[in-house]
């Protein structure tokens, strides 16, 4: 007796993986990044260089807890629907495609209301590390939504779209 279930085509199957491990890697660092935060905010005097050297007056703090959150809310989506891309779950496709799309615009918000850092530390943040920030962004975020809204990515999910309507 045969076994009826779908494969994930190749592509899906490296399209999800990398998406949890920048989702895990993204997640931790969104964490870890945050516990350095915490502790520069408790020992100003005592903070290592790297971050005496950033005035508080730089940081939209508003901004900035609003896009971490939002980051983490972000990346959580891309590990749950990473592993739920790889059982051909159609709800993960429909998740990672708006979680992508919210990545994106949260992306371009931080470019927009941090740049007043950009040039204040212009001389100090090399532009070809920002063009490659802000490519990654944009290549990550184009090939994943083209990906999975390919008729035949898509038809890999029907089973799946099925039992949702």
């Amino acid at each position: 007796m045969k076994d009826r279930r779908k494969k994930a085509s190749k592509g899906v199957v490296f399209f999800s993986s990398f998406i949890i491990l920048i989702g895990l890697i993204s997640f931790l660092s969104i964490i870890i990044s945050f516990f350095q935060l915490r502790l520069e905010l408790q020992l100003k005097d005592h903070a290592p260089v790297l971050f005496s050297q950033i005035p508080n007056t730089t940081i939209n703090f508003t901004a900035f807890w609003f896009s971490t959150i939002l980051s983490l809310i972000i990346m959580f989506c891309w590990i749950v629907s990473g592993v739920g891309i790889l059982l051909l779950k159609e709800w993960a496709r429909q998740l990672l495609l708006i979680s992508i799309g919210i990545y994106f615009l949260n992306k371009v918000i931080d470019i927009f209301i941090n740049i007043s850092i950009v040039k204040e530390y212009s001389e100090q943040i090399p532009i070809a590390a920002l063009c490659i920030g802000i490519g990654f962004v944009l290549v990550l975020s184009i090939s994943i939504t083209y990906f999975f809204t390919h008729p035949s990515v898509i038809k890999q999910f029907s089973k799946s779209r099925k039992a949702l309507h």
